[in-house]
Formats: C-alpha cells, structure tokens, sequence
C-alpha cells in the first residue's frame, strides 16, 4: 500500500469521525431547542459560548519597552489575560478628558513601559459598565481604540481615542498585582518584534520576515433546522418554497433565505418601532444576537460599525489571525438591530471543525511589514490613506475535496472610505487599474 493511499484512507477517516461528531453536537443542540420550544420558549441554536471580553476585546497587543523595542504579542497567548483583564480590573473617578494629539501620544508610548491594547473599532466606556465605576451617564457613549497600561506605574492606565486625540484618565485604578507583569512573560507569550508604521495612524507590524503555517480544516455545514425555531414564534404559520439555489422560510413579517451556494442565512424582519439606541445599547444587543447563532468554534471579535446604516459586522478569527473570505461570506457576521430587536442578519453556515495535515501545505513565509509598506509606496497607495495593515488567513475551498477548506496566511490592508479589506497584491492591481483609469 503507497502512501498516498495511506494518506486517503487517514482523510477519510478523519471525515468520518468529524462528521460523527458534528451530529452527535447538533442532535443534542437539536434536542434541546426542541425541549424548549415545547415548553412555550424560543431556541438558541448556538452551540459554543461567548462573552462580550472575548467579542470586543482588542485585535493587537503590544509590549513597548523605553527608548526601546516593540513586540506584537501572540492573540492565543493572551486571551487568557485579557479575559482575567476585563473580569477584574476597575476604573472610577473619571478625570476631564484631554486633547492629546497622536504625535503627543507616541511620545509617551516611547518614553515609557507600557502594554498597549489597540481595537479595530471605536469602543464606548459604558459597553463594560461593570469595569467603569460611577462613570457619568455623558460618558458612556464616548469612545476609545486604544489603552495604554503602565508597567512602572499600573495605577496610571490612558484610554485614547486617536480619531478625536482625546485621552481619558481615572483617579482610581484596581488592577490585581502582578497582572500587568505577566504581559513581560517572553516564554508562555510568544512574541514578535514590531515596527511602528506612519499610516493613517500609527500601526505595528512585525519587522522581520515570517514563516507561517497554513491551516486545513474539515468544515461543516449547519443544519437549516437549527436555526427556523430562533426566528419564527410559530413554526406551524411559517411557508417554506425551494428557491434556485436554497430554502425559503416566510411569515407576515419575516423571511429567512437559506443560500446552498454560498452557504449563507439571510435574516429580514419588517419592524415599526424606530426608537435609536445610543452606541453602547446597538453593541450590547448586537452581541447577545451574535451569542445566539454564530457557532464558530474559535474567535468571534467585533470588527466594524457603520453608523449610516447601523449594520455591526463580527470577524472570525482562527488560532489568532483574522479570516478572511471572498465576499467576506464565511468570514464575518452582520446584523442590524433597533429599539424592537434585530432587522437583519447574514450568518455564515460552515464551521471549521477538524484540523488536518496535507501533503504541500506546511510554511510560507511572508515580508516583513516595512516591506510591504514600501511596496505600496512604490505601486502609488497614499500611506496616509492605509487604515488598517495586518496579516490574516484567506479561505480557500479545496480542488481535491468540498468539505476541505485550506487557510492562507497574508497580508490584508484596508483604505480610507473603504469597508473591504484586501490582499495586498490585490489593493495594488486595483490601484494600477485607478490610474489607467479603468
């Protein structure tokens, strides 16, 4: 026997016993929304659990030393941290806030020791009500993106909002001791060394070159069954046609179209209540709509909020790097909610399940940061327009077999006035092709 059966027979196996386990999972989680919906109450088709501390917390970790270096920690290291972090740290006594503009706000990264969190999106103090103490009801839906620990001085903590340049301050800080310390960790932390690049503002990319695995992935499809009983009250008055490519489920006020090609569920529900709600009650009940169907099995962790349309997006994160797919469709989830409850979602219904090993898929090695910034300067991108610079994993469906799905690493950057994120050699094709003037 060669090994390339060998090979097969192990992938076939591995198929066998994930898909054995999938529907052990969701007969039980069938199970129990049916025990539920008996007994007169709604379902919840989510089978993982999820706390706010992981859905909004920050998508870069960087330790600065003084007049020294910078290191991007490793996102599956400190998850455990950043979890105790936000479970038991408190702030309370709110000082003014002051202007501090980014070139200030370096200055003071680079004079001291610090543990920098940095978020993708603006992220309003009155979200963790529970950490900020008697905070001013004026202030809850004021924002940050970036919390700046010191490691000299931990009772002095910034929360700054580099789009405002306004930096807030406590008089009293909790943290418990030693905490902070375990951020210097070097050997249960891995970390990377860092550059800090001048682009719309300041971000930091490892300076070296990296050798990153791919990842494979058996990835199932969710049942459509899991999901009816959460969206409509009653079952019996739901009418369900086959369309071209799915399943259509309606009511008088609802409609949930199920896409077997694109392996998407779209949610729209027709809502007369139009009562705004501030920031920080649109991401609260966000995220309890997101804790009640996404079952991706890694990080789900808020990425954007668009304020003209109030749509929330959550990005899918695996072994710490964030995913990335065409059309963002397996990738990211996105909701709308106002003061009735939820208006729309896209729910992507494949999950990555079971990691496998395959022949010609093990390292590939990526340029370091600096690289690809001097690579978009030479191809004509405006640094000053690059508001995001990271390196993510692009799912890739598997010529070989449907049910393997291959993660890419590479680097992703984003633009001003630009919801999407491309691959590098992407954003430069469609640069060339702005100044051809196609």
């Amino acid at each position: 026997m060669t090994w390339t059966h060998i090979k097969h027979i192990l992938l076939g196996a591995l198929i066998v016993l994930s898909l054995f386990l999938s529907v052990s999972l969701l007969t039980t989680g069938s199970q129990s929304n049916e025990q539920t919906t008996s007994s007169g109450g709604s379902t919840t088709p989510a089978l993982v659990d999820r706390s706010s501390s992981e859905v909004f917390s920050p998508n870069q970790i960087i330790l600065h030393e003084a007049y020294d270096s910078h290191q991007l920690a490793s996102l599956a290291d400190t998850q455990d941290l950043v979890e105790q972090s936000y479970q038991t740290m408190r702030f309370s006594d709110v000082q003014t806030p002051k202007t501090l503009t980014r070139s200030e706000y370096q200055q003071i990264v680079y004079e001291d020791s610090w543990v920098e969190f940095v978020f993708d999106e603006e992220i309003p103090f009155g979200l963790f009500s529970e950490g900020f103490e008697d905070i001013p009801s004026d202030y809850e839906n004021r924002t940050f993106n970036r919390v700046l620990f010191n490691l000299n001085n931990q009772s002095r903590v910034l929360f700054y909002n580099d789009q405002e340049e306004q930096t807030y301050e406590f008089e009293e800080v909790r943290i418990p001791e030693d905490l902070l310390a375990r951020f210097r960790d070097t050997e249960s932390i891995r970390y990377t060394e860092a550059t800090g690049l001048e682009l719309n503002h300041v971000t930091y990319v490892p300076s070296s070159k990296m050798d990153l695995s791919y990842e494979n992935y058996i990835v199932e499809r969710l049942p459509d069954r899991l999901f009816i009983g959460q969206f409509f009250e009653e079952t019996s008055e739901v009418n369900v046609r086959s369309t071209s490519n799915g399943q259509q489920y309606t009511s008088l006020t609802t409609e949930v179209v199920i896409n077997d090609e694109n392996y998407t569920l779209s949610y729209l529900h027709q809502r007369t209540n139009r009562e705004e709600l501030s920031l920080t009650e649109r991401l609260a009940n966000s995220f309890q709509e997101l804790a009640k169907v996404e079952n991706w099995k890694d990080r789900s962790r808020y990425k954007a909020y668009n304020s003209s349309t109030g749509e929330v997006v959550f990005q899918r994160y695996l072994n710490g790097m964030p995913v990335f797919s065409a059309q963002q469709l397996d990738s990211e989830v996105a909701l709308r909610i106002d003061g009735s409850g939820m208006k729309n979602l896209r729910l992507p219904l494949r999950i990555a399940q079971t990691p496998i090993s395959l022949d010609g898929y093990d390292k590939k090695e990526l340029p370091g940061g600096q690289e690809i910034a001097d690579k978009l300067e030479a191809a004509g991108v405006d640094l000053s327009t690059v508001t995001g610079l990271k390196v993510g994993l692009t799912w890739e469906e598997s010529e070989e077999d449907e049910r393997v799905i291959h993660f890419e690493p590479d680097w992703y950057v984003n633009v001003k006035n630009d919801s999407n994120w491309y691959t590098v050699d992407q954003l430069i094709e469609l640069q060339g092709e702005s100044l051809n003037g196609l």
